[in-house]
């Protein structure tokens, strides 16, 4: 891919259709065009539903691609015909082939979890590329440390590694590992086209099944989430951020937002997907990430990150800026030869009486006194 002008150009002589970009983007900018996150949403909720209405229990969703891993558990199968110490693909598991197996991530696995499956394995072979399988861990392991938060006891999320026919017996381990605990009550919700509006239902299912959430909710409990987490909330040093708002520019999903009214930094937690042009763009260094899942209501609604009392000016008395701005400003420029005199008490103005100031001023130099 290449960014032109804004945006993530694909190359489509040189994309591959793994799908993996999908996976990891925090913000759903990239999505799988066919099929489709709300097609395989179908497809997992009737497999779930038929199952459970054939009276199946602790449903394992297996996630395999269509050539290497569909090859291996063609080889399982038989190997259990042919060696009764092999079990082969057991009756709860259900083997669901993809084009690749980076193509579907966090907010497919945790609708897969919702509409009642136990657990949700990846199978990953020898055509994976390492970034692939190291993508598809991470994820993982965020989805895994939400469901377990929550209070869903078991490994409810796993990459399962068999790269040819010799690992057979360790892929026949690992389809035989015991069932985790699923939800009481399975969702009903479509998976959506934007990727964190399903992320968001699946979370706020889970969050109404949980039967420990009113407690914790009420504490305003937070479950801490691994680095390469796309739910967060951010941390602002008060005594460094001058509230310049620069961060607020640079937030990709309106989740830093200003005040028209008064000098206030606001923030929405459930719009933050932990990018970092935040922290990269702030020129205090005044803002830290932090990866989470906020268990109250708090996390959907407006905030006061930082507030600052308004800077007047000394001519009108007009707010205009922050006290500690200004004041660092004047600190940083009162040694410098182009802000001496009356030039140094014009950044005390605003911009109105600046002009003014300078027009009034007999002793000040103009273009037309040239």
């Amino acid at each position: 891919s290449d960014v032109k002008r804004n945006q993530i150009v694909v190359n489509p002589n040189l994309c591959v259709g793994c799908g993996a970009c999908t996976t990891v983007c925090p913000t759903g900018a990239l999505s799988y065009a066919y099929p489709r996150a709300s097609e395989q949403g179908v497809k997992l909720r009737t497999l779930l539903a038929t199952y459970a209405k054939a009276g199946g229990q602790h449903a394992a969703l297996l996630l395999h691609s269509q050539e290497a891993g569909a090859a291996l558990i063609h080889d399982l199968g038989r190997a259990a015909v042919l060696d009764k110490t092999v079990r082969g693909v057991p009756a709860r598991v259900i083997p669901l082939p993809l084009w690749h197996t980076a193509s579907v991530g966090l907010d497919v696995w945790l609708t897969a979890f919702a509409y009642g499956a136990s657990q949700v394995w990846v199978l990953v072979t020898g055509e994976e590329a390492p970034q692939y399988r190291a993508a598809l861990a991470e994820q993982m392991a965020v989805a895994q440390a939400i469901v377990s938060g929550l209070g869903y006891s078991g490994q409810h999320f796993q990459l399962i590694e068999a790269r040819d026919a010799r690992d057979l017996m360790a892929l026949d381990a690992a389809l035989t590992q015991a069932p985790a605990q699923g939800v009481k009550r399975r969702a009903s919700f479509a998976v959506q086209a934007e990727k964190r509006a399903t992320v968001e239902l699946a979370i706020d299912h889970l969050l109404q099944d949980s039967a420990a959430h009113p407690q914790r909710a009420k504490a305003g409990e937070a479950l801490a989430l691994p680095a390469a987490s796309l739910l967060g909330t951010i941390a602002v040093n008060k005594d460094t951020c001058t509230l310049c708002l620069s961060c607020v520019s640079a937030c990709p999903a309106s989740a830093l937002q200003d005040n028209t009214e008064r000098p206030q930094l606001r923030f929405i937690e459930k719009n933050c997907v932990q990018c970092g042009l935040c922290a990269s763009t702030c020129p205090e260094n005044a803002i830290t990430l932090t990866p989470r899942l906020l268990l109250s209501e708090q996390r959907k609604q407006l905030r006061v990150l930082n507030e600052a009392k308004p800077y007047q000016c000394i001519r009108c008395s007009k707010p205009f800026g922050t006290l500690k701005g200004i004041e660092v400003m004047l600190g940083k420029l009162a040694g410098h030869a182009m802000f001496q005199g009356p030039a140094l008490e014009r950044l005390k103005m605003c911009g109105d009486c600046r002009v003014v100031d300078i027009y009034s001023n007999p002793g000040e130099t103009r273009i037309g006194d040239v």
